[in-house]
């Protein structure tokens, strides 16, 4: 007797009965619907509608011309401008490198060690979050002030003999913006090393290597896709904060989300303050793509992000 063999056929639909792989693309969509209207309406939009408006001059709510790149030729030209650019960029980079520090420190501790500090060092971490940023700044601002704790104890110690005007500088800004950002980059930082074998610290130290050396030369490879993550989170959140600035800065310092505000409140510039903001995000699109990039090239083989 002689077996015939048949191949495989695909499978067909049946005439009023509903194809399976169909009601399983169907059931994503509607499930991701809700959540992609609402990108669309919160993000996609207002981005769209600011991008737009960057490229038409106004005279307060009424447009005065045809599309022109006028609000960006005017920026660019101007060295005001271009110096709050850099002075921006400087401050945004030098908080996102301080909290990528202070969160890499702080994130080692809380992972690695086994510390009855733990608990108090985690509430300390989360604490911040729990209030506003206005509140958590007008905490500082309560600190740094002439009349403030910091200046009043260093007077009354002898350290100085008048108050240092902590607010209105750039000192006083960073300060409060690594506050306001350092829990992001220490939970950022806490879920790479928690995804690190310990074992491979524990043979780096068996091999002869010092804590120091290990923790270079093995824990920061091993945790580089997170250490970019936290930066790059911080970073992007600083170059565009404004209440931080507008507190601490004491209205003397200018950073580009300072100037958003004041051309369109102030000066009723909405094209010019429109054109600010698409450059902060293009600022910020920028670096995230720079350190994505940087952070494939560096990608260790074998070791999942």
């Amino acid at each position: 007797m002689r077996t015939v063999l048949t191949s495989p056929t695909k499978a067909t639909s049946v005439p009023g009965r509903p194809v399976p792989g169909n009601n399983k693309r169907r059931s994503k969509l509607n499930l991701g619907l809700p959540g992609i209207i609402w990108v669309l309406a919160v993000c996609a939009i207002p981005t769209a509608v600011m991008l737009g408006t960057s490229f038409f001059t106004y005279e307060g709510a009424s447009v005065t011309g045809p599309v022109t790149l006028e609000n960006y030729t005017d920026l660019f030209s101007d060295s005001y401008f271009r110096s709050v650019l850099l002075d921006t960029v400087w401050m945004a980079a030098a908080v996102g490198v301080i909290c990528l520090i202070l969160g890499t420190l702080v994130a080692h501790f809380l992972v690695r060690s086994n510390s009855r500090l733990r608990g108090l060092v985690i509430l300390l971490v989360i604490l911040p979050l729990v209030s506003s940023v206005v509140v958590r700044t007008y905490g500082w601002l309560v600190l740094l002030e002439n009349g403030g704790l910091i200046n009043s104890v260093a007077m009354d110690l002898g350290l100085i003999d008048a108050p240092i005007a902590f607010i209105g500088s750039r000192f006083a800004v960073i300060i409060g913006l690594v506050h306001v950002l350092l829990p992001f980059s220490v939970f950022t930082i806490m879920s790479s090393l928690q995804g690190v074998d310990s074992s491979l610290e524990r043979a780096s130290r068996d091999l002869g290597a010092g804590p120091v050396a290990t923790f270079r030369r093995i824990t920061i490879p091993l945790i580089a896709p997170g250490l970019i993550s936290g930066f790059i989170l911080t970073f992007t959140i600083s170059i565009g904060a404004y209440a931080t600035v507008a507190v601490l800065g004491g209205g003397s310092l200018q950073t580009l989300a300072v100037l958003v505000r004041e051309r369109m409140v102030t000066s009723l510039e909405w094209g010019q303050a429109a054109a600010i903001a698409a450059i902060i995000l293009v600022i910020g699109a920028f670096v995230v793509g720079l350190l994505l990039s940087f952070s494939r090239k560096t990608r260790i083989p074998g070791v999942s992000e």
